[in-house]
């Protein structure tokens, strides 16, 4: 054999390590039909699925380089982590967890019932079916996927991944930055959606309080406003459209400085002198409350 092939034959098999080292995860701990469970994994992979067994299935592969799976905790709190080498000389924690082992997928099966908490630096966020007391997901950089759940509440929150939500729940808060945000479903009561750059798409049901805020993210919005319910939204340059139902009953205003306004009812005044465009009017009865805001973005009213 030469020594190029050698050499040839060497490279290759460091190529491969990284799949090779790979190491299978199958472990099964009990858990109570109510409930919690906290998933931990800075980077890959997070998949969570209900089933209707009382007990924590979990599947998938640590990297190359992870310390370990850690799994603690009791039948109504259960603690699961990728834990990867610590790595000091880290400035204000990046860099260092993490930063020495490669990716992991984890596949967690929970109690349909269970409530979930979820944190990531890079890993997207897959999770479907459950419908716990509560769904957690915190991450940086991650995109996050919610499908079919029934969470009692939700809350989410990303730096720069996108949120794609489809879910039934009556309390919702969802915080980014540059991420966009997608939520339809059966999204009802309570709505709180922050965002610095991030465009939001929401289709909800009827909300009590409904409450917007953008920097310049663009947001499309179409709700049903509960009786005495309440609607604020404020944007610096994001434009808005806001589609409520004809049957609304809820007293309008609409302010702007530099956007233009739109809607089919009320009628639009421009200030006499300098900038400013407002508009104050009624929807029916005048029962709830609906206040928008936006300094140079526009604002459309939709009645359907």
């Amino acid at each position: 054999m030469t020594t190029r092939t050698v050499c040839c034959a060497a490279l290759l098999a460091l190529a491969s390590s990284p799949a090779l080292a790979a190491t299978p995860i199958n472990q099964v701990r009990p858990l109570s039909a109510t409930g919690n469970v906290s998933i931990d994994n800075v980077k890959g992979r997070i998949v969570v699925r209900a089933w209707d067994r009382a007990e924590v299935g979990i599947t998938g592969s640590l990297g190359e380089g992870v310390e370990k799976l850690l799994v603690e905790g009791t039948a109504d709190d259960l603690r699961i982590e990728v834990r990867y080498p610590s790595s000091g000389g880290s400035w204000f924690g990046w860099g260092g967890k993490g930063s020495q082992g490669q990716a992991s997928v984890i596949e967690v099966s929970v109690p349909t019932g269970a409530g979930v908490t979820v944190d990531s630096v890079s890993a997207n966020v897959d999770v479907a079916g459950v419908a716990g007391r509560s769904l957690s997901v915190d991450t940086v950089s991650g995109d996050v996927v919610v499908r079919a759940a029934r969470p009692a509440e939700a809350s989410i929150d990303s730096v720069s991944g996108d949120l794609d939500l489809d879910l039934q729940t009556a309390s919702i808060a969802v915080d980014t930055v540059s991420g966009d945000v997608r939520i339809r479903g059966r999204v009802t009561g309570v709505v709180d959606l922050e965002t610095v750059s991030g465009d939001v798409e929401l289709a909800a049901g009827q909300v009590e309080r409904l409450s917007i805020s953008s920097v310049s993210g663009d947001s499309r919005v179409k709700a049903r406003l509960a009786p005495g319910g309440r609607i604020t939204t404020d944007s610096v340059s994001g434009g808005l459209t806001l589609s409520l139902g004809r049957d609304t009953s809820a007293r309008l205003r609409v302010e702007t400085f530099s956007g233009d306004i739109s809607s089919p009812v009320g009628a639009v005044k421009a200030e006499q002198y300098g900038p400013g465009k407002s508009l104050e009017t009624r929807l029916g009865a005048g029962a709830g409350d609906v206040r928008l805001e936006s300094f140079s973005g526009d604002v459309r009213i939709e009645l359907d």
